[in-house]
């Protein structure tokens, strides 16, 4: 993973950048800024240090999938195909998934699945970036409870060993609230069109204003419900229940955004998750799982032998889980 330099949240709230309640009720520490750019870059650099460390495995990609949220630097080019031109280049084929910040979940999903129905093909490239920088964004404020950082994240699915084996993948979508991602936010011709920053707080309150506040509390309820489920289900497939887990790595969002009761319920320990690292990174957009997995792997914290769950979700809504059995550690 790449990641952009550490801005305390401290000091963003003693310049009167982040609200102290908002600070206090979501729990970040720091998030990351990347002040060059272009996005797309840091998908690149993150890409180069995987195949680095795969070796001979990264010898013949046949996917390169690229996920994000945010500006990758340029209207109208093709950044999966950027990102494989500059790292494994050959003729594999080349897409973007766009799934919000379930992206890089989702295209680890999709993966899996192109690798099993074309056993001729041996790897797939799954990166993401996302910088969220200004105009398009505030990072301190475009959502409640979210604090968004810069960074950009790559996994190599192979056939031939590696340092994890995926055991079990699982994804599931929900309508049913979708609409609060578009508030009564007006329809435009061209990205922009209603000015920057994007303003989701605006689009949040809007459906609430529209469907009443009350709806709030069980829409909530059912999407946590939603995140368990598809847990539960990729558990399933692979056998395990959650006590078998080591490690969990849900999304960085603040903990005022998340029923950590629930989870608790379910078996997920906090101590247990990649909190303690994400709350000093932000929201990576599409990429906090990847990176999350990074993060254990590089710090030595998940051994050989554990089993660790992925778990996503994004705005729509959507949601998925992967379990994975790390089987070596990560080379230097």
């Amino acid at each position: 993973m790449t990641l952009g330099r550490e801005e305390t949240t401290e000091s963003a709230v003693a310049d009167g950048r982040y609200p102290a309640k908002e600070n206090e009720a979501s729990g970040f520490l720091a998030t990351r800024v990347d002040d060059e750019g272009p996005t797309i870059d840091l998908a690149v650099r993150a890409a180069e240090a995987a195949v680095a460390r795969a070796g001979d495995r990264a010898s013949q990609v046949d996917l390169v999938i690229h996920s994000y949220i945010a500006h990758q630097g340029l209207d109208d080019f093709a950044p999966a195909a950027y990102v494989q031109g500059r790292t494994v280049r050959g003729d594999g084929f080349a897409m973007e998934v766009r799934q919000a910040s379930n992206g890089g979940m989702a295209a680890l999903e999709l993966a899996a699945g192109y690798l099993t129905a074309r056993p001729d093909t041996s790897a797939a490239l799954l990166t993401t970036a996302d910088r969220f920088v200004e105009p398009g964004y505030n990072r301190y404020a475009t959502a409640s409870g979210m604090l968004f950082g810069d960074g950009g994240t790559a996994l190599l699915l192979c056939r031939s060993s590696g340092v994890a084996r995926l055991v079990s993948s699982a994804t599931t979508g929900d309508t049913t609230y979708g609409d609060i991602q578009i508030g009564a936010e007006p329809w435009s011709d061209v990205s922009g069109g209603n000015g920057w920053p994007v303003n989701i707080n605006a689009r949040v309150h809007a459906y609430l204003a529209e469907k009443g506040p009350e709806i709030y509390v069980p829409m909530v309820q059912a999407l946590q419900q939603k995140e368990m489920l598809v847990i539960e289900q990729a558990l399933t497939e692979a056998g395990l229940e959650p006590a078998d887990v080591a490690w969990w790595i849900f999304p960085n969002q603040g903990l005022a955004l998340t029923d950590w009761d629930a989870r608790k319920a379910f078996g997920v320990d906090i101590s247990r998750t990649t909190w303690d690292w994400g709350r000093r990174c932000g929201h990576l957009g599409a990429g906090d799982q990847f990176a999350g997995l990074t993060h254990l792997l590089e710090t030595r914290k998940a051994k050989p032998g554990d089993r660790v769950v992925l778990a996503g979700s994004g705005t729509g809504f959507m949601f998925s889980a992967a379990v994975l059995e790390i089987t070596a550690e990560l080379s230097e």
